[in-house]
């Protein structure tokens, strides 16, 4: 019996504690955690009166301050103020939504009034993103890697913002490469196609001062990155070889009674090599950055053929008649100018 008589004692200081911490946490100011601790017990059921009042007077207290702050805030006029103002109507929400599962008499007693915030969400949001964006590319833009460290914490606070936000897979690429000091740039084939080493040789064959000083070219890489490493993979997904294909198309000509049968030929070959390239720090757990890309090497000659009467023929079929069928290149050959195309372009990315 004795065991029996302690559960009731032990679910008493149980609520006791509870009571205490709660009001604890009240005196100290701290709304948003008795709001957490709370609400869902209130939302489940739980009708304590105490709870009740603590959590309706947090909740007031808490949006009477956000709303006083976002109002001085707007008044500075300045950009940097964005971020905290769209921060501060975020906690606003956030309340609005935790105390949404309320009672209605419980929400009636304590003035609860569901707020609209989403126009004010979305215009301070696109203002703090822009600020932030603008102060990360100024940073960047000096080349110090102090500022670009600097710059970090601003793209931070950019992805908590908007983690779509569509600049910052650049913003992230350019902290990388102005931190490191050396970046490995690699290939990685993941097509079926064996692509040999003149393909990789070609991709990553830099000339001096094409991309900056950092950068090195290294097909495979065999040693470990240290922390101020980086590695930019060229990682290609596909490679499409069209064959070799010739259009003709045939048709008449008449002059002064004589007639002449005319045929257009148009040979056309093309190799399409498409991937992506990921920017890794030197932990390499996941991409920083991923920049998709897709290059082509094109063939196309056209030429023309007659049977019959020349004095028959137009004088632009007459111009065409000059050209002549030419060999078609190889796969191996498209595939290398695709290469140094794709080369091109990797160093125009690592350069931006």
């Amino acid at each position: 019996m004795k065991y029996l008589r302690l559960i009731p004692a032990l679910l008493l200081g149980v609520m006791l504690t509870a009571c205490n911490t709660t009001k604890k946490l009240y005196e100290a100011q701290q709304y948003d955690e008795v709001i957490q601790r709370v609400a869902p017990d209130i939302c489940a059921g739980d009708m304590n009166a105490k709870h009740i009042n603590y959590v309706a007077a947090s909740y007031h207290k808490a949006n009477q301050a956000d709303h006083e702050r976002i109002q001085a805030l707007k008044a500075t006029g300045q950009p940097d103020a964005w971020p905290e103002i769209y921060q501060r109507y975020c906690s606003m929400k956030g309340r609005n939504e935790a105390l949404a599962c309320f009672p209605r008499e419980v929400k009636q007693g304590m003035n609860y009034v569901k707020l609209d915030l989403n126009d004010d969400m979305m215009a301070a949001r696109n203002h703090a993103e822009a600020f932030l964006v603008a102060k990360a590319n100024q940073l960047l833009n000096t080349g110090s890697k102090a500022d670009a460290e600097e710059a970090d914490k601003f793209i931070e606070q950019l992805q908590r913002t908007n983690q779509e936000n569509s600049n910052l897979p650049q913003l992230k690429k350019k902290s990388l490469m102005c931190q490191t000091d050396r970046v490995f740039v690699t290939i990685y084939n993941d097509d079926e196609r064996p692509l040999g080493d003149g393909f990789a040789n070609a991709v990553l064959s830099f000339d001096e001062g094409e991309v900056p000083a950092n950068v090195t070219n290294l097909a495979k890489r065999h040693t470990r990155l240290s922390v101020k490493d980086a590695e930019v993979r060229v990682a290609i997904s596909d490679v499409q070889i069209t064959p070799n294909r010739l259009d003709e198309v045939t048709f008449k000509e008449t002059n002064g009674g004589k007639t002449v049968e005319v045929t257009d030929h148009s040979q056309n070959k093309a190799v399409t090599v498409t991937g992506t390239l990921k920017y890794y720090d030197a932990y390499g757990y996941r991409a920083l950055a991923v920049v998709p890309f897709e290059v082509k090497s094109t063939f196309k000659n056209d030429y023309t053929t007659i049977k019959g009467d020349r004095e028959a023929c137009s004088a632009e079929t007459l111009s065409r008649l000059n050209s002549q069928p030419v060999p078609v290149p190889t796969d191996e050959s498209m595939l290398l100018d695709a290469a140094k195309k794709l080369n091109d372009l990797i160093a125009t990315e690592l350069k931006k």
